[in-house]
């Protein structure tokens, strides 16, 4: 493992006798639990044994974290103050296939009591070209509301289409009008916060270590403040532990889903938490067959429109596996000769010397696409994440591709929150986080001699737990492009 010039500098090597206790990385840390594991968190990063964990990295090197007191926390997110009715029945005649002619009323049944007499609803038509005033206050009938309507408009052969009606179609409110006199008020609606709820999930792991384990150790200078360094070491072993220990939480980021019923040894319930891919299932989820830079454009304007501001804010990571960045690259190269764009820049060449054991004259031609910058402000930055490479985890392959359809994903996750905090943030309960050793005749600092032992074994084995899940705040900024082909689970 190569030495790094950075906040870590690392060193594997073997045992020796000046790797006390008191310079162990856990033991010099074990009274701050919390410490410890941000320190691992950083060393790993600064290893790239990380890379492997994009989720975990980003939100530890950007601060992207929440503490909670409480198993389970609660966030509202406010609602639109506007919103379509829905038609429930047309309870009209069916022989009434001119609603309105004549310049007469009509009735028309929707899911909800939130308009008033006065106000102008309209079926959404282009131009607004269909606009009735509700004419009295709504009466309830069976599921749903009465509203008797008469078309604005003061041509007497004007009609509204019966179509426009029917079950499932959408009315919205427009503005509300009165004549001189009037005692009656327009409507008002107001946002209705939605009450959101996630929870934590309780994770373990432990590993053991005999005394015929590798004696290998990956020596560590931690830099202060200062510009000095301070000498620690860690067991290469528990590099490993802690490695497949992070690689496991990122996964149930991801792919954690809730549920309460699930009993454990103790017949307690086993605590889990909605993960990314879960609470996203109620965001914008797309089915795509053939990635290109237009699904693309149109699928982050579904997102943003109506939201973000042209212009600002419109920043998204999108996270997908190594084919994924593939089509991405192929999408935006065809973007770029059918627009007949030329690449520039000062020290960009696609083709270059090369060295070579096969030709004197050997060159290297390429370059990757790994951003996107859109019409209106929109910004889409790629980010490789190999769980959804993972063939161990990852069974169900691709006809065409031959490689996991996981691995072309496009998961698009909008980190920008308010008030400097993220909108996608890693939960941790306070003090929730817990590990140690359980010692034999031989521990982690070498054999014993003499004092307390947990068990007579010649080895010694580590425990960890931790309480934390994963939080959204505003779904609807986020969503998901997933390969159609050979989905049917």
């Amino acid at each position: 493992m190569a030495t790094l010039g950075s906040k870590f500098k690392t060193k594997q090597m073997p045992w020796h006798a000046n790797m006390t206790e008191l310079n162990h990385l856990g033991a010099a840390l074990i009274a701050k639990p919390t410490v410890f594991e941000g320190k691992m968190n950083q060393l790993f990063s600064a290893q790239n044994y990380y890379s492997d964990n994009p989720l975990s990295s980003i939100a530890w090197t950007s601060g992207a974290e929440k503490v909670v007191t409480t198993n389970e926390w609660e966030w509202k997110m406010t609602g639109a103050d506007t919103k379509p009715l829905i038609v429930i029945e047309n309870v009209e005649p069916v022989a009434n296939t001119t609603l309105g002619q004549g310049r007469t009323t009509f009735k028309i049944k929707l899911d909800e009591n939130w308009f008033v007499a006065g106000d102008v609803i309209s079926p959404g038509t282009a131009g607004q070209r269909y606009q009735c005033r509700i004419m009295e206050e709504p009466q309830r009938h069976g599921n749903g509301w009465v509203y008797i309507v008469r078309l604005v408009s003061d041509d007497f052969k004007a009609f509204l289409p019966v179509s426009l009606v029917q079950p499932g179609q959408q009315w919205a409110k427009l503005y509300s009008t009165y004549e001189e006199g009037a005692s009656q008020d327009g409507s008002t609606q107001y946002s209705a916060p939605l009450t959101l709820r996630n929870s934590l999930g309780k994770f373990r792991k432990k590993y053991m270590v005999t005394d015929y384990a590798a004696e290998e150790v990956l020596a560590v200078k931690i830099a202060d403040s200062k510009g000095g360094y301070h000498d620690s070491w860690i067991k290469y072993a528990e590099v490993e532990y802690w490695r497949q220990w992070y690689r496991e939480l990122e996964r149930a980021y991801w792919y954690n889903r809730k549920a309460k019923s699930i009993e454990g040894s103790t017949g307690r319930s086993v605590d889990s938490f909605s993960g990314i891919h879960e609470q996203l299932e109620d965001s914008h989820v797309h089915y795509y067959t053939d990635l290109t830079a237009k699904l693309i454009e149109e699928f982050l304007l579904d997102i943003f429109y109506s939201r973000v501001k042209p212009g600002s804010g419109r920043k998204i990571k999108v996270f997908t596996g190594e084919y994924g960045m593939l089509i991405f690259n192929r999408a935006m190269n065809d973007l770029v000769e059918k627009r007949g764009w030329m690449i520039a820049g000062q020290n960009f060449n696609p083709i270059q010397k090369a060295s070579s054991e096969y030709n004197s004259n050997a060159y290297a031609v390429g370059y990757q696409f790994v951003k996107y910058i859109m019409h209106n402000g929109a910004e889409l930055e790629l980010v490789h994440n190999p769980l959804y490479d993972d063939r161990s985890i990852h069974f169900e392959i691709d006809p065409v591709t031959g490689y996991p359809v996981e691995s072309m994903r496009f998961t698009f996750l909008d980190f920008s929150g308010g008030e400097g905090t993220s909108n996608v943030q890693l939960v941790t309960k306070k003090d929730g986080y817990k590990f140690g050793y359980v010692n034999g005749l031989v521990g982690p600092y070498g054999p014993a001699k003499g004092g307390q032992m947990s068990h007579s074994g010649e080895y010694y084995s580590m425990h960890v737990s931790k309480e934390c899940g994963v939080h959204i705040d505003d779904i609807t900024k986020c969503g998901e492009l997933i390969l159609k082909r050979n989905v049917g689970f």
